[in-house]
């Protein structure tokens, strides 16, 4: 895995930083500095889809892009197991490269992040749908450090056919410096190939990935022994680990997915689908050498995504649509492992204390429809840009039986409105945008009953907050000097920005958060 990572980096490195090395014979008119990245799936939809082999699309030259930023958000409307604070430091460079048939692209970014007022999960897993996480009451600062990189490589096999492949790599480490003390050693691997065949005014393409995930962390304690850990086994239910000095727990999973790709041309009309689907299987482990399974869990996905772009002049008019279906399912495992003495040897076995399978069942259905309409000036800048959002989303969580134990749902409606307009002070293109959003519960309902081992105020806080009507708006520009004449740095380009919410009034209170975010970089 060490030399794959080597590997992976340079490639990455030598893709990224060397965008501007060739120049293509063809190319499509997009704007020269940072918003060319922006615009690719309006101008080259092809590149919006998990497909690599669309990469032989990309007819604009050569261009590299590397910045870095801050990231900073306080925030009240969260589920209990994510933080409360969060902060990052990150830069990233990637480029795409063009030499005759062959088109590749390449990423390698790197953040250094802090996590405050984290309970009951020192996974670091703050988005995830598993529901087998192990955390304790001690809200310390936890700290993680990351590495990502990514790569694709598609080749033109002839005018019909392109044929790709892509990669991915994560690498992470965290770590808390208070009792109990978490380390935790992440990483996760994604192959995808793909191919596309077109057929003149029509394109269909194929592509399919395999990935692993690992999250290996290890507890320790250097002061005050008397140190528990929950073991959560969903809907707020756990077991306890008691007066631990240390402890192992690891994450590991293995998935595959597909896709299917479609889309056609006819002048100014322009429409392209995507239908895709992803099995995803982790297991959590515990005890020596990982031997003891806690829980395992299976999740499907269904996605469907769309859009219609209609051209007329310069401008352009964008439908998109997006569906998404995941459903979990965990298996609730009990096992033991004891010492068997054989008079002149001994040796460890493994007893399966009990197996339930459905124990804990999750259901995210949500989708998006949006329009963009985009109008762009005589150097391919976007002049003006503007457009609104609907999305709906259905979750639910059961714990079975249900009559013993709990469930609850949330059905809600949002909507979004956005703006941005490029004006212009001498050589800088300034572009402010403003976005306003709301969110409505629709209907929820919930069943709770509270065993010995259970955090009932977690449970009810967190489906509080998933029904809460929130309200939005978030505000940023764009600050960008191109150079026209020089041959290495096309544009430098500084994006602040900061985004507020607030759920006045919701039953777990008057909330709110902030997020501010700040970039600055360059293209070449």
């Amino acid at each position: 895995m060490k030399n794959l990572t080597v590997l992976l980096f340079l490639i990455c490195l030598i893709l990224a930083g060397t965008g501007s090395t060739f120049a293509a014979a063809d190319t499509t008119a997009v704007p020269a500095g940072s918003r060319a990245f922006d615009l690719m799936p309006f101008v080259l939809p092809w590149t919006a889809t998990s497909n690599p082999a669309a990469l032989s699309e990309t007819s604009f030259g050569n261009i590299s892009m590397a910045q870095a930023g801050y990231t900073g958000s306080d925030n009240d409307i969260r589920l209990t197991q994510q933080p409360v604070q969060s902060s990052s430091y990150h830069a990233v460079t990637k480029g795409y490269m063009k030499l005759g048939r062959v088109s590749m692209f390449g990423s390698f970014g790197y953040s250094n992040s802090g996590y405050k007022g984290v309970n009951y999960n020192g996974t670091m897993m703050f988005d995830t749908f598993n529901p087998y996480l192990v955390g304790d009451s001690v809200p310390a600062r936890q700290s993680r450090e990351q590495f990502v990189m990514g790569g694709k490589f598609s080749y033109l096999l002839n005018d019909r056919i392109s044929l790709a492949v892509g990669a991915g790599y994560l690498s992470a480490v965290g770590a808390r410096q208070k009792d109990p003390r978490n380390k935790n050693t992440i990483s996760a691997l994604k192959v995808t190939p793909g191919i596309t065949y077109d057929m003149g005014k029509t394109k269909v393409g194929l592509s399919g990935s395999v990935y692993t995930s690992s999250n290996e962390m290890s507890y320790r304690v250097e002061g005050n022994w008397n140190q528990n850990l929950f073991v959560f086994l969903g809907l707020g239910y756990f077991r306890q680990e008691i007066n631990i000095s240390s402890y192992s727990q690891w994450y590991v999973g293995h998935g595959y997915a597909g896709a299917l790709q479609v889309s056609h041309e006819n002048g100014d009309v322009y429409i392209i689908a995507e239908l895709g689907y992803d099995h995803y299987t982790e297991e959590a482990r515990s005890g020596s050498s990982f031997r003891l399974i806690d829980g395992i869990t299976e999740t499907d996905g269904i996605s469907l995504s769309g859009m219609l772009r209609i051209e007329r002049g310069k401008a352009f008019h964008v439908l998109t649509v997006k569906g998404s279906l995941k459903a979990l399912s965990g298996d609730e495992i009990l096992q033991r492992s004891y010492r068997i003495n054989r008079g002149t040897y001994s040796y460890d076995s493994l007893a399966t204390v009990s197996w339930i399978k459905n124990k804990q069942m999750i259901t995210d259905l949500g989708g998006e429809v949006k329009y963009t309409r985009l109008v762009y000036d005589a150097d391919y800048n976007i002049d003006v840009e503007f457009g609104g959002a609907l999305q709906a989303g259905y979750y639910s969580t059961e714990h079975f039986p249900v009559q013993s134990y709990g469930f609850y749902n949330t059905f809600n409606l949002g909507g979004s409105l956005f703006a941005r307009k490029l004006l212009r002070a001498g050589r800088l293109l300034i572009t402010p945008g403003l976005e306003a959003g709301y969110r409505m519960n629709l209907g929820s309902d919930m069943s709770y009953t509270v065993q010995p081992l259970s955090f009932p105020a977690m449970v009810y806080h967190d489906y509080y907050i998933s029904k809460a009507n929130i309200i939005s708006a978030s505000a940023s520009v764009r600050i960008e000097m191109p150079f026209s004449q020089n041959k290495f740095v096309k544009s430098l380009f500084l994006i602040p920005g900061g985004r507020y919410a607030a759920a006045p009034g919701s039953e777990a209170g008057d909330l709110s958060g902030y997020l501010i975010d700040v970039v600055a970089g360059l293209t070449f």
